[in-house]
């Protein structure tokens, strides 16, 4: 049997680690399937959830957004996964979201025609989630609390 140096597990012929069979026992399976089929089926609700808090800091940051044509703040939106609400700017036709957000020091260019001074950030979407987060935090576990009440956790 070989041995690999950094570790103590016995590896194969080819230096691989053997793969070890598994079993576990549990008691209360049928419980267990039953209660994870209706959190899988939860998953919806919660990505329903997390566009809803999503929506309440796009909100907000599409009051905050600077304007001069509009098209950026229209461009604000908010979208939910399984896994997390996001909130985001911009798309092709505006891709000056992320220097008007988070600024851009180089931006005086004569070279390359770029008239004017440094974009100073305005961090329009950070602030709205500041200004925000308690009532974020508040609708999303009450939100959760919902979701645990309807699977019988």
């Amino acid at each position: 049997m070989t041995w690999l140096k950094s570790r103590k597990e016995p590896a194969n012929e080819k230096g691989n680690m053997a793969k070890q069979p598994l079993s576990i026992k549990t008691q209360g399976m049928r419980e267990l399937r039953r209660k994870i089929s209706v959190l899988d089926g939860n998953f919806d609700q919660l990505k329903e959830l997390h566009e809803d808090v999503a929506k309440i800091v796009a909100f907000r940051a599409s009051q905050l957004a600077p304007v001069q044509s509009g098209e950026l703040r229209d461009t604000i939106r908010a979208s939910g996964t399984k896994t997390a609400g996001r909130v985001r700017a911009g798309f092709k036709r505006v891709p000056y979201s992320g220097p008007v957000h988070f600024g851009w020091s180089t931006r005086p260019d004569a070279a390359k025609g770029w008239r004017g001074g440094p974009i100073l950030p305005n961090p329009f979407l950070y602030d709205a989630l500041d200004e925000r987060h308690n009532e974020v935090f508040e609708t999303y576990f009450k939100g959760v609390k919902k979701i645990q009440r309807k699977a019988g956790l």
